[in-house]
């Protein structure tokens, strides 16, 4: 999957080009503007990090650890399903298979238990482990629940616990009893406010359906979005562009048909489809458009995040199952990983398998704001994976895998893995410290006080998870116009929805955001000159590309029958080469790539070489130049015109040409011997020396039919301008007339003269007819008032 370039430059572009690079010169100002808005992107940073210290200070670290390791045990062998928290009691789902009993009791699906602290445990039991709670006298043993526990089991020998889940108000109870995971019995409880629970019903289906996988909605595309042309493509909202013909999937960022070239491509199994028969839809998040495409005759549906910002593609297939945005705008996650609106994205090492299943179930924020948790579920082995966003640090946690969990008020979750799917007795859990706690423990703490008290932790996460933000674009500074108008965008956004910014506490951040602001102003006004070049120099490269290939294409595809043939592939070679190191004057040239170039037609120039080598060895290399003179020396005798002469000595000259630019390169072709050598230029010398001999004869030729034509023409020419000067006599009956007539008649002549420099023999002709016209018009002014009749004598 490589990357391909944008189309060639329109016409004028190198004018274009020039003027841009001079005002860019002219300034120097770009890389200097940039060094400065990294400088104050640095500043920034380390003010806001220093602001986030006193945060922590004030409101205290939460971080996610590792706090204990323990342990539940059943009464038999069991494989444990889910685990959640009620009130200080942890409620445990396993799946017993007791053949020999009749039915399945309560006992043999929950179980109850209270974590409790080191030394606070009862008399015999080991500290490590969760204490059981019998289960008389709670909510298990309801008459109600109990009869249609019973009633389960009874109808649905093999029912089994899916899982198990507490909303705000109710606790829920999942039981598969058919052959589909969504064949579901569900069991629910009220829960008051004062903590006590009152069975519901058994038919709470609705109440445990996931949500919806995706929080956004995908825009499907029509025949209205289609752009045709030599290469069609479907619009996206007038920023990306997406087509799979011609045998792969591009996406392009430029509005034109005339090329199939894009940023990004990769291959389809269809080749002949068209651009209806793919399935394309979008979605715009922010700076990012997600496209869900499914090429024609394809199982698998393909998704790309395209990044306006960056202008940049990435494939997240992952996105299909489940995709959420981060809040505040920062990006999406999906299961697996995120990717940020800033182009930063990861994906953490899982197994296909879970990354495929995982749907979204629910979010959860932390009283602080600084953290939200994203838990998503896999229905079918009953696993969650809980992904830990850190709104400032822009960062997911380790991902927490556990195949059931309950969280506690005070933030800390308790998981267990349920060993494979194997039955046992022990069942080890793990004790985690999260930022999730409870807004009503959170409440039950002392207050904050001064400047950050009067604020509030949750606001000033935002701020500094915005401030850090554009920290970090400034530190990356993507080399695009929309990163640019987006720094600007957030600079102003800031400064707008924090007021505290000014406050003496911050140390002068909006001071440093409006200056930012300023000068990424400049910088990106300067950075449009640049990119400006940037484009041209790419499309110039494009271009040789284009070319390059055109040339290769046309040279694999020659019959070599003569070795004019392989002069001119050679020839056009060396050409293509040269133009190839003017590419690299250019400014942001691509080096690395010129030079693949370069190697290529420096191959292609080897492979000639050494089948012209070949060829030349032949015996009847030089048969066709051969016949050609041949043929020539028949018709030498035959013409009898000095153009037609002319024509064959340019015929001679052409290929006198071709046998010298044969020869020059003879010594830098490869393979062959000195013996080898020295016979190509025997016939080559050869050849020379007929071509000589009838270039010699040509010209001599030439030279005598010259002077006769010149000769026949000068009589022409003279017997026309006597006739001129007869007609003169006629019309000049005045002095005026008969100055008109001599000064035009002595015109004539001398391009008479001119038009044969090199005729000598008849200048004193022409001198003597000068000197008569010139004596005749005198007289014939001097007589100009006699009568006409007269005057002709006098002439």
């Amino acid at each position: 999957m490589q990357p391909t370039q944008e189309p060639g430059a329109p016409a004028g572009a190198d004018a274009q080009t020039a003027q841009t690079e001079a005002l860019v010169s002219g300034s120097g100002s770009y890389d200097l503007l940039k060094k400065r808005l990294e400088t104050q992107g640095e500043g920034l940073l380390k003010k806001t990090q220093a602001l986030n210290e006193q945060r922590l200070a004030e409101f205290g670290r939460s971080d996610q650890t590792l706090i204990l390791r323990t342990r539940a045990r059943t009464e038999n062998n069991a494989v444990a399903r889910d685990l959640v928290r009620i009130g200080d009691l942890l409620l445990f789902g396993y799946n017993v298979f007791i053949g020999l009993r009749k039915e399945t009791a309560v006992g043999d699906v929950f179980g109850l238990y209270r974590l409790v602290s080191p030394g606070e445990s009862a008399p015999g039991v080991e500290s490590d482990e969760l204490q059981p709670v019998p289960l008389a006298g709670t909510f298990l043993e309801d008459t109600r629940f109990a009869s249609d526990f019973r009633e389960l089991y009874a109808y649905y020998k093999q029912a089994t616990l899916l899982q198990l889940r507490v909303t705000q108000d109710k606790l829920l109870a999942s039981f598969q009893i058919g052959q589909q995971i969504t064949d579901v019995r569900v069991f629910r409880w009220a829960i008051e406010r004062d903590g006590r629970i009152a069975y519901i019903d058994n038919r709470g289906e609705r109440d445990i359906a996931l949500p919806a996988s995706h929080d956004f909605e995908w825009t499907v595309a029509t025949r209205e979005d289609h752009v045709g042309g030599k290469h069609p493509h479907v619009n996206v909202l007038d920023t990306v562009f997406v087509e799979t013909l011609g045998g792969d999937l591009t996406i392009k960022i430029e509005n034109n048909t005339e090329t199939g070239l894009g940023i990004y491509s990769e291959p389809v199994e269809d080749k002949s489809q068209s651009l209806t028969d793919a399935e394309i839809a979008w979605a715009k998040l922010g700076m990012l458009i997600l496209l869900r495409v499914k090429p024609y005759r394809e199982q698998v549906t393909r998704y790309l995040v395209f990044n306006i910002r960056t202008q940049q593609v990435e494939r997240i297939d992952a996105i299909g199952g489940s995709c959420v945005q981060l809040p505040e705008d920062h990006g999406i996650i999906f299961p697996g990983g995120y990717y940020l609106q800033s182009g930063e994205h990861k994906r953490f090492d899982l197994p296909a398998e879970m990354v495929e299943n995982l749907r979204f179930k629910r979010m959860l924020r932390s009283p602080n704001g600084e953290d939200v948790a994203y838990i998503f579920y896999d229905p079918k082995p009953g696993r969650y994976a809980l992904f830990n966003y850190n709104l400032i640090d822009k960062k997911l946690a380790t991902p927490i895998i556990a195949n059931g969990y309950g969280r506690f008020a005070d933030g800390r979750i308790l998981v267990f893995h349920d060993n494979e799917g194997e039955p046992t007795r022990v069942h080890p859990m793990q004790l985690w410290q999260t930022p999730f706690a409870s807004e009503e423990h959170v409440s039950a703490q002392p207050p904050a006080t001064g400047f950050f008290g009067k604020i509030g932790n949750a606001e000033l996460v935002r701020g500094v998870s915005d401030l850090m933000g554009i920290a970090r674009a400034v530190r990356e500074q993507a080399p695009t116009k929309a990163a640019y108008e987006d720094l600007i965008r957030q600079c102003t956004r800031v400064s707008d929805a924090y007021f505290w910014l000014d406050a003496p506490e911050a140390t002068g951040l909006m001071a440093e955001l409006r200056s930012i602001a300023e000068v990424a102003r400049s910088t990106l006004a300067e950075f449009e000159k640049v990119d400006t070049i940037r484009r041209e120099t790419a499309r110039a490269l494009a271009r040789a590309e284009d070319e390059q290939h055109a040339l290769l294409v046309d040279i694999a595809s020659t019959i070599w029958r003569a070795p004019d043939d392989f002069v001119k592939a050679l020839a056009r070679l060396r050409e293509r080469r040269g133009a190839l190191q003017m590419l690299k004057e250019l400014r942001y040239a691509d080096l690395p790539r010129i030079a693949a170039m370069d190697a290529a037609l420096e191959t292609e120039q080897q492979r000639i070489g050494e089948r012209a080598m070949q060829f030349l060895a032949a015996d009847t290399a030089f048969v066709g130049q051969r016949q050609s003179l041949d043929k020539l020396a028949l018709e030498l005798p035959n013409l009898a015109t000095s153009p037609a002469l002319g024509q064959l000595l340019a015929t001679l000259d052409e290929q006198a040409a071709g046998l010298d630019l044969l020869t020059e390169q003879l010594g830098s072709l490869p393979g062959g011997d000195a013996v080898i050598r020295t016979s190509i230029l025997d016939r080559i010398s050869l050849i020379y020396a007929d071509i000589n001999r009838m270039r010699a004869d040509a010209r001599t030729r030439r030279k005598s039919l010259g002077a006769t034509e010149a000769r026949a023409e000068f009589g022409a020419q003279f017997k026309l301008f006597s006739q001129a000067v007869e007609n003169a006599l006629e019309f000049a009956d005045t002095p005026e007339k008969c100055d008109d007539a001599l000064t035009r008649l002595l015109a004539q002549l001398e391009e008479i003269e001119a038009a044969s420099p090199s005729r000598k023999t008849f200048w004193p002709t022409s001198r003597k007819s000068e000197r008569t016209c010139t004596r005749r018009c005198r007289h014939g002014a001097r007589a100009w008032s006699k009568p006409a009749s007269a005057a002709r004598r006098a002439w």
